[in-house]
């Protein structure tokens, strides 16, 4: 694994596409495999994560191959939204909220939006340390969400709110991804966090199944047997403001976050049963590998 990272970066400085963020996981991953046994026995249970991030930031590569103008799904999205969750004969959710917005909204919305994949780490720091059968089956849980989110994006690509909102029922393949409402939050505040962060993704239509409803309710899920009252209430908190904020920002309709939810509940049982019919040697067995 160690191998695949570094010849990907490499890969990344030849044809030109080098970031910052991809030096930034290829010092990381070696890092944790020099370092201790401790940091060695983490990297390894990552793998399923750096599994996704990579094919994540490869699918930009794929996405010519199957999102062509006819293929994308816009409008007639936006109907069926319409038809479910309309809340006038002409306006969803999106439309509403398009056109009515607060500041104060807009930095409330945000916060799911900014802090989801600290979250995520939080959640999979927790259960490493709790219970490191549990802290595999969210992992895998992750790289079977991933897979179900990559195939629907490239078999059915699905145009945004925003996207219908600026450029109406035409495709052009060529836009680019952008933050949407929370280019207000970056005004309000003086940065370019979410336009930075949000406008570097894959593609501008993967919009179904939407993954930032999908991360909490898998984190939700997948945590729930090893979870507390409070625990389990905070999590069901922020996955309802995880899909209120998706619809609020214009980043999706409420069908891609249901579709998100759906995705998360597949996702959980592959890594449930990833674990319980492939489960990881015991720690010993490990200890003596690693020696």
């Amino acid at each position: 694994m160690v191998v695949i990272v570094v010849a990907y970066t490499a890969t990344m400085l030849l044809i030109g596409d080098l970031r910052p963020e991809h030096v930034v996981v290829a010092v990381l991953v070696c890092g944790a495999w020099l370092a201790t046994r401790m940091t060695r026995d983490m990297f390894r249970e990552a793998i399923p994560a750096i599994l996704i991030v990579m094919g994540f930031d490869s699918l930009r590569y794929l996405r010519p191959l199957f999102v062509t103008a006819d293929r994308v799904h816009g409008c007639d999205l936006r109907a069926v939204e319409l038809s479910l969750f309309g809340v006038s004969p002409d306006a969803t959710l999106a439309d509403y909220f398009a056109a009515h917005h607060s500041p104060a909204f807009d930095l409330f919305f945000s916060v799911p939006y900014a802090a989801f994949i600290y979250v995520t780490i939080i959640y999979a720091v927790s259960s490493y340390f709790r219970d490191r059968g549990r802290a595999r089956i969210i992992a895998w849980s992750f790289v079977g969400m991933y897979l179900i989110a990559f195939t629907a994006w490239m078999a059915f690509p699905a145009a945004p709110p925003w996207y219908i909102q600026a450029h109406g029922c035409v495709i052009d393949v060529a836009t680019q991804p952008t933050a949407a409402a929370l280019m207000r939050v970056d005004a309000a505040l003086g940065i370019d966090y979410f336009e930075g962060f949000y406008g570097r993704g894959p593609t501008a239509f993967g919009a179904m199944p939407s993954v930032h409803n999908a991360y909490p309710m898998l984190t939700l899920l997948a945590f729930w047997p090893m979870a507390g009252g409070k625990e389990r209430a905070a999590g069901v908190v922020y996955a309802l403001w995880m899909i209120c904020a998706s619809v609020y920002l214009d980043h999706h309709w409420l069908i891609d976050g249901l579709a998100g939810w759906l995705t998360a509940a597949i996702a959980v049982a592959f890594g449930t049963w990833v674990e319980r019919y492939f489960p990881a040697p015991p720690a010993a067995a490990r200890a003596t590998a690693s020696a």
